[in-house]
């Protein structure tokens, strides 16, 4: 389990915590509201939306401005832009203060994705309430204990933020009724993330949230909890994915190339479970699979959740 399996090999908890204090990245971020609904508090941040900047610099501390100006150089406004460097937003974390910046206009945009010299275009994934609920969930774990048990050697330092942050969508779309439907999308939305020239492992939190996918009676009851108890159960009953095999066959499955060698050699088990993953976004894309599987020697699935349960 996490727990006996992190515990080899990890940074330093202090040099870690200094690392996330001032930044962390976020994929999508949220259309306009700035409140959550009364399924759940929200945790005490600021918002900064780049459709009404002049009135959110005007409101912003010195202390921000100052920090904003001294990682982006440049004037305020140049700064917010340059932070969010064409995301839909990030979140800028210190010890005990959280700034949310939004540009909701990227939020609109659709999804082109080259796969396998086929361009294929799909409506967005974002919206506010999956996209806002994420930041959030930053602010919210940033001190949980499942930071240092996710952390694994030679894999991105932010991914175990991102999972969390991702646990905390789910934790608050289910308590508000949220249905199973948009729980996907947003592992196709991480899935579309390997899909590209340079993939984004950090925000491929898919091996974590599929599994709970796949037991839907008990995450809904676990999302009666309190936060961190929901954590702790999505959690504590799944073993460490095999993430170093996943990026083997993601790099060669995703290359902007054909690889000259085939797929390397991995254990049955590992590459079942790959496209078990994969399977459902490959379908949202309405990709002819059974000739995509074939190209990549890999297997179809009747039912994916057969692998994680």
């Amino acid at each position: 389990m996490w727990g006996e399996r992190m515990s080899r090999g990890r940074a330093p908890k202090g040099a870690r915590r200094r690392g996330r204090d001032w930044l962390m990245g976020a994929l999508g971020l949220a259309l306009g509201l700035t409140t959550l609904s009364p399924a759940t508090a929200a945790p005490e941040h600021q918002l900064c939306r780049v459709d009404q900047l002049e009135q959110c610099l005007d409101s912003l501390s010195p202390r921000w401005l100052g920090i904003l100006t001294e990682l982006w150089p440049g004037e305020p406004q140049q700064s917010v832009r340059r932070a969010l460097a064409g995301q839909g937003g990030v979140t800028l974390l210190t010890e005990r203060e959280a700034l949310i910046l939004l540009d909701p206009a990227s939020l609109k945009r659709n999804h082109l994705v080259l796969l396998d010299e086929q361009l294929i275009e799909r409506p967005p994934l974002r919206n506010f309430r999956s996209t806002y609920y994420h930041e959030i969930g930053h602010v919210a774990t940033r001190h949980s204990p499942w930071l240092d048990r996710l952390h694994r050697p030679n894999w991105p330092e932010h991914w175990p933020e991102e999972v969390l942050a991702d646990l905390y969508l789910f934790w608050h779309q289910l308590r508000e009724g949220g249905s199973l439907d948009e729980l996907w999308a947003q592992v196709h939305l991480r899935n579309l993330g390997l899909i590209q020239a340079k993939p984004d492992w950090t925000h491929w939190t898919t091996p974590i949230l599929v599994p709970l996918l796949c037991r839907p009676e008990e995450l809904r009851e676990w999302s009666r909890r309190p936060l961190e108890p929901f954590i702790d159960a999505a959690l504590s009953w799944q073993s460490a994915p095999p993430l170093a095999q996943y990026r083997l066959l993601g790099e060669r499955q995703f290359a902007l190339t054909r690889p000259s060698i085939d797929q390397p050699y991995l254990a049955a088990d590992h590459r079942d479970r790959w496209a078990a993953l994969l399977q459902p976004t490959l379908e949202w894309l309405a990709v002819d699979l059974p000739p995509y599987l074939a190209r990549h020697q890999l297997p179809e699935h009747d039912t994916v959740c057969t692998w994680f349960r």
